[in-house]
């Protein structure tokens, strides 16, 4: 009998090698195309016409930038007035961290929304209303990522003080009271230690006619209501890359539209303002890039990186142009 010739295992497939010099390349086309259409929605007055209000204690003391095992971390602002807010963030169930990076953006989304319905409950019926304005893909990808933010998100308290020379005032919150999502944001794998409030509510034996939807705690809500700052939709969604730039571009950008007098924001002082990068060399490195984005999408802003620290002084000219129609200057 002809003994069989053993075939030869096909080739595996060469894995080419990461060039991060091409990856570099490839995210500043991106970002060079997100921020050719800011300017051509600014010069067009599309810019001013979708807002986004962010909590101000969420824009003004930020979330860590990558994942932790803290399992609370706390940040300080000195506001305009001279008084100081305090802002502690919890992770409030075991097991799951505190959100971090892009996390910070479903939260924002989370709390526009309640914003713009005036209610703390919204409606939320799939992961695509998110993904569509974020401008993502649907993938099981995308979900995942989605369920494990909103996961980190659920869990999360805050605690808010401010003070001044005279007094203290403060207030803890959770920021979600209540949830029933459908199972493209809920996790899958169930965990009866995470049961919500709402599912808890109903019969077994019931039929489950709760629509999808989250409740915000009130308090924090009405906090929002009183204390947020208004940002163009299009500048908080296309900011996009690093974390700590896109934090400094909305914090710089605030900071420019307030300013009515010349100041100079001291580098020990940003460095307090955004603690989570302990490399004081890049921290500054990643405030130059910041200004250079918003004096690029608008030249009428006054700020400068000097060697004491960032200067700022009141716009030669409002972020959006003269709205003709209207017979004015728009403003946010």
């Amino acid at each position: 009998m002809k003994e069989e010739k053993a075939q030869p295992e096909p080739a595996l497939p060469v894995k080419k090698p990461r060039s991060r010099a091409a990856e570099t390349r490839a995210a500043r086309d991106k970002q060079a195309l997100r921020l050719g259409q800011l300017v051509d929605d600014r010069n067009t007055g599309k810019l001013g016409e979708e807002v986004i209000k962010i909590a101000q204690a969420m824009l003004l003391c930020t979330l860590p930038y990558s994942a932790t095992t803290e399992r609370d971390v706390v940040r300080k602002a000195r506001l305009g007035d001279g008084s100081t807010l305090l802002v502690t963030f919890s992770a409030g169930i075991n097991n799951v961290p505190l959100p971090f990076g892009a996390d910070r953006k479903l939260l924002a989304w989370v709390l526009d929304r309640a914003i713009k319905s005036d209610s703390p409950s919204i409606g939320w019926e799939s992961a695509w209303e998110y993904q569509k304005e974020m401008g993502l893909s649907r993938s099981g990808k995308n979900n995942k990522d989605l369920r494990d933010r909103f996961l980190r998100i659920s869990g999360l308290n805050i605690s808010i003080q401010r003070k001044d020379t005279t007094s203290i005032a403060g207030k803890n919150f959770s920021i979600i009271d209540s949830y029933k999502l459908p199972a493209s944001i809920q996790r899958r794998n169930f965990n009866p230690d995470q049961q919500t409030l709402l599912e808890l509510s109903a019969s077994p034996s019931a039929v489950d006619t709760t629509p999808y939807g989250i409740s915000l705690n009130r308090s924090l809500f009405d906090d929002i209501r009183r204390h947020h700052v208004v940002v163009p939709r299009s500048l908080w969604s296309q900011t996009k890359g690093n974390s700590q730039v896109q934090d400094m571009v909305l914090w710089l950008y605030c900071r420019c539209y307030a300013a009515q007098t010349e100041s100079v924001i001291p580098w020990a002082s940003l460095a307090d303002q955004f603690p989570q990068d302990s490399n004081r060399r890049r921290m500054r490195e990643h405030a130059r890039e910041a200004i250079r984005l918003l004096r690029h999408l608008w030249p009428g802003c006054r700020i400068e990186a000097i060697e004491p620290g960032i200067w700022v002084d009141r716009a030669t000219q409002p972020l959006l142009l003269d709205d003709p129609s209207k017979g004015r200057i728009r403003r946010l």
